[in-house]
């Protein structure tokens, strides 16, 4: 039977990562069953890499790379295109599902940021928000199965819609099997680690990293401790960074804080190995892949009680309103300082990081695509 499965969204590392890490493990582990029919565009082609024979890349028009021009192509061009390939199934990880598409739709839910109110948007923004809030809704009523990556997205799409979807899974995400063995290999101690903190993300408005800055001010204010804070990741919004800078500026911290941006994933693994603490205090996460790897180095996570963070990396962190830069701090300073405490949630946050291997979180979608294989 054909799978077919909408690569064109998948544009950020992210989503790239959460898709692909599926398929993989997918194809590894359906024994030849089914055929995946992989639709993707030119600005695509890095990701057009040899899967096996069980994978058909299937190349689309390169102006889907744009949302509006894709969303049309999808609506008056996809129905045929699938006809034409002979899917028997169609799968999409943009959260939004294609009206006129007659065989069943399987719809991933993996983007809450149009669903926070309180994120602040542009006029532009404002409008993409409001369009895809009606495509979620639709994708609510018509899917057939909607799949989420986490409770707290399947509780946003409820919000939004004001009703319950037709039929959901929850389906996490894996962070790869060499991080898993890296994190082994390199796992070090409380006394071998540097009193730092780590947050690693892409870097936008809605990640609030100025919360953590104005808890570093306090850390050395208040606590009076040496700490450095590393901010590793790229920033999509210049004006975000500089905002940023000019409050590390303001506060006289420029000595303690690094803004790395793009670093290799050897950078970040020994990060994540060398820092006593992850934090990130976003407002808007669906998952929280950064927060994972860094448990599977050991290292405890501070994090948002607003977001998926809480329900993902579980007792290996703490949680606290995004804002509270106060208690933020206060949080950090018992990592900073108490050994024992640390070790604690250090192995706690170790065993949770084990959970999420691709082996193990892919068993859920494929079961759902045998399920519609086989009615």
């Amino acid at each position: 039977m054909k799978v077919a499965i909408n690569a064109l969204s998948a544009t950020n590392i992210s989503s790239g990562h959460v898709l692909f890490g599926h398929l993989r493990q997918i194809v590894k582990s359906d024994c030849k069953k089914h055929t995946y029919l992989l639709l993707y565009s030119e600005s695509s082609k890095k990701k057009n890499v040899n899967m096996g024979p069980s994978v058909k890349w299937v190349q689309c028009p390169g102006y889907t790379r744009h949302w509006i021009a894709r969303t049309l192509w999808e609506y008056f061009k996809l129905p045929g295109l699938l006809s034409e390939i002979g899917a028997d199934i169609y799968f999409t990880p943009a959260g939004a599902i294609t009206s006129p598409i007659r065989i069943p739709q399987i719809c991933f839910a993996q983007n809450p940021w149009f669903l926070v109110n309180s994120i602040k948007k542009s006029p532009y923004g404002e409008l993409k928000s409001i369009m895809q809030k009606a495509n979620y809704n639709v994708a609510m009523s018509e899917a057939a199965m909607m799949v989420f990556n986490s409770k707290y997205m399947r509780n946003l799409y409820r919000k939004n819609a004001g009703f319950f979807e037709k039929s959901s899974e929850i389906v996490y995400q894996a962070i790869d099997d060499e991080t898993h063995l890296a994190a082994s290999e390199i796992f070090k101690e409380y006394d071998q680690r540097k009193q730092q903190i780590l947050a690693v993300s892409a870097m936008a408005d809605h990640k609030n990293i100025e919360s953590l800055v104005r808890a570093v001010n306090v850390l050395c204010r208040k606590y009076c401790l040496s700490v450095g804070l590393i901010l590793a990741g790229p920033w999509a919004d210049k004006r975000y960074k500089y905002k940023i800078e000019q409050i590390i500026k303001k506060l006289g911290l420029n000595d303690l804080i690094k803004i790395t941006g793009y670093v290799t994933r050897q950078e970040l693994n020994d990060l994540y190995a060398s820092s006593r603490v992850f934090c990130l205090m976003s407002r808007c996460e669906s998952f929280g892949i950064p927060a994972v790897e860094a448990q599977a180095f050991g290292t405890p996570v501070v994090s948002s009680n607003c977001c998926a963070i809480q329900e993902i990396c579980g007792n290996g962190g703490v949680y606290v309103d995004p804002d509270d830069f106060e208690k933020v701090a206060e949080e950090i300073n018992k990592l900073l300082t108490d050994s024992i405490y640390w070790g604690k949630i250090s192995e706690l946050a170790r065993r949770n990081a084990g959970k999420y291997k691709w082996e193990e979180c892919s068993k859920p979608l494929l079961k759902i695509f045998n399920t519609f294989i086989n009615k």
